[in-house]
């Protein structure tokens, strides 16, 4: 007899300053069934997203050592991190969509049911 295939968890890197939100993500993405990778700057993210190489990223607009839109664009501009899906949390102005390559936008606050529901979609499972 052989064992049934299970698809892997979904690997998602949430790049947060911010302890509370971040431990907020942690535990709703967690308990919906993800696997959770961790980081609390900009550096970090971009180390950990190309060791890693996450399913999706959730990254702050707003960090300490490297903001959002630099690792964005350093994310992009590699070729084992440039199709990842994006998600920048923030509750500050955008900029325009350019700035953004690719790039989804969730507000700050956010429904932990919403953003699950969005993550599921832009990776393609079952809400």
């Amino acid at each position: 007899m052989t064992a049934a295939w299970v698809a892997p968890e979904p690997k998602v890197l949430v790049a947060e300053d911010d302890p509370s939100v971040r431990l907020t993500i942690e535990f709703v993405l967690q308990d919906e069934g993800f696997e959770v990778l961790l980081a609390e700057d900009g550096e970090q993210a971009l180390k950990i997203a190309l060791n890693e190489l996450p399913d999706l990223i959730l990254l702050d607009q707003i960090m300490p050592k490297l903001d959002g839109k630099q690792v964005l664009s350093a994310l992009r501009e590699d070729d084992r991190t440039s199709h990842i899906p994006v998600f920048v949390l923030t509750g500050m102005p955008r900029g325009a969509p350019e700035e953004w390559p690719g790039a989804q936008f969730v507000g700050k606050p956010f429904e932990p049911d919403e953003l699950v529901r969005l993550l599921r979609q832009r990776l393609g499972r079952k809400t």
